[in-house]
């Protein structure tokens, strides 16, 4: 008699256990370095090797998480966690993907500021300030590429989006809300009225002003852990003014952060240099190289911060703020978003905001370069990190590894 082999059935989601879930993550969150990497790393984990979600639930995540700010890979993750789990899925996948970048960025927050004057550490700081200007450059580049495939005339509406914010940036310094406001407009007045949208044969079905599905709101029992959990919070920020100021700016943040992690960059320069004066100019470049050395999304820089400013209570509340609108979006619009991803109107307004951000990030990015490139030593580390990331499409990783030796021989 012929024996027919055993079959592994799929992991219903129902049946998939939290430690299982846990362990995934966490090793994700571990491994999560290289960006964009991060969504092979999510799909090899979760669809190749688990089982747990198909090619289409990954790419329908994805989707939606291009049109909800914050950083990108969390917001994948979230959406991941909310599809297998619902609501506990989202806390436990966004908590344990973050944890090993917040562990990490808290114990390199503690080593710079302890002993960021010693002198080989200052030089280290100096050859990777240029490097982050270099970065910083290749994603202009890369963010440039998702709205101007090519440098051609046809794309002359996101051009001129790009250099009307970088000049209310740069030289009139306007604040970033109204910027990002501004270009979410000039979004809608430059593509919505002429048509320049892509259409699918089931956009034109949908209603102008979709109306949130019932399953959002009912069963308040199932959001407990989400809104015990944001209860501690206010409490601990109602007894500290300084960590309710703290919250209230990365919120804001989290808030406005769209087209992924760098995009926030200009975000938080404005709100944490400029307005708050937490931090100096040079410190926040260093937060931002730092946050490369470890695994996870641009937005840890809160991290940084908050400790500076607050010590592990601070990194804790702004990692917290930075990341809540995200996970709470995804609560509120996950059983809606197919009709939001093709309303025409979104994907205008998206349109304009990411060209906006393009204009912001170049501001900044040449602020950076002002300060951070002051010899032809920095110069140099610059250009060849710059010809690494955008020629040879290096891991910012090893390019990070490099810059540190070389800076500690050159500078």
């Amino acid at each position: 008699m012929l024996k027919v082999k055993n079959i592994k059935k799929p992991v219903i989601a129902g049946e998939l256990s939290y430690i299982e879930l846990i362990k995934a993550c966490l090793y994700v969150g571990l491994t999560a370095y290289g960006g964009p990497a991060v969504f092979s790393q999510i799909k090899k984990k979760f669809v190749r090797e688990k089982g747990w979600i198909t090619d289409n639930d990954f790419l329908d995540v994805l989707s939606f998480a291009q049109i909800l700010p914050g950083a990108t890979g969390i917001l994948v993750m979230a959406g991941i966690g909310y599809k297998l789990k619902k609501v506990m899925g989202t806390l436990v996948s966004s908590f344990f993907f973050v944890l090993p970048t917040f562990i990490a960025m808290t114990v390199l927050s503690y080593l710079y500021f302890t002993y960021r004057n010693v002198t080989f550490i200052k030089s280290v700081f100096t050859g990777l300030g240029a490097m982050v200007v270099a970065l910083l450059l290749n994603a202009v580049i890369s963010v440039g590429q998702t709205i101007f495939p090519r440098l051609s005339f046809q794309y002359y509406k996101g051009f001129l989006i790009v250099v009307l914010i970088f000049v209310f940036s740069f030289w009139f310094n306007i604040h970033f809300i109204y910027l990002i406001l501004d270009a979410g407009i000039l979004g809608i007045l430059s593509y919505y009225f002429t048509g320049e949208y892509e259409k699918s044969p089931e956009e034109n079905n949908l209603p102008v002003n979709p109306k949130l599905s019932s399953v959002t709101f009912k069963k308040l029992s199932n959001y407990a852990a989400f809104i015990l959990g944001n209860i501690a919070v206010l409490i601990i920020l109602l007894l500290s003014p300084q960590l309710k100021e703290l919250f209230e700016a990365f919120f804001k943040i989290g808030l406005l952060a769209f087209g992924g992690g760098f995009n926030a960059i200009p975000l938080i320069n404005h709100e944490t240099v400029e307005i708050h004066k937490w931090l100096t100019m040079t410190e926040f470049r260093d937060g931002i190289a730092l946050g490369q050395i470890t695994p996870g999304p641009v937005l840890i820089t809160a991290t940084f911060i908050g400790y500076k400013v607050f010590g592990i209570p601070g990194a804790l509340i702004s990692t917290i703020a930075i990341f809540t609108p995200s996970i709470a979006l995804i609560f509120l619009l996950y059983d809606v978003h197919k009709r939001l991803t093709k309303l025409p109107i979104i994907k205008v307004i998206m349109k304009g905001i990411i060209a906006g951000f393009i204009g912001l990030l170049i501001s900044i990015t040449i602020n950076f370069g002002i300060r951070s490139i002051c010899d032809w030593r920095t110069g140099l580390i610059f250009i060849l990190s710059l010809v690494a990331l955008i020629k040879f499409k290096v891991d910012p990783l090893w390019v990070i590894a490099v810059t540190i030796i070389v800076s500690v021989f050159v500078l």
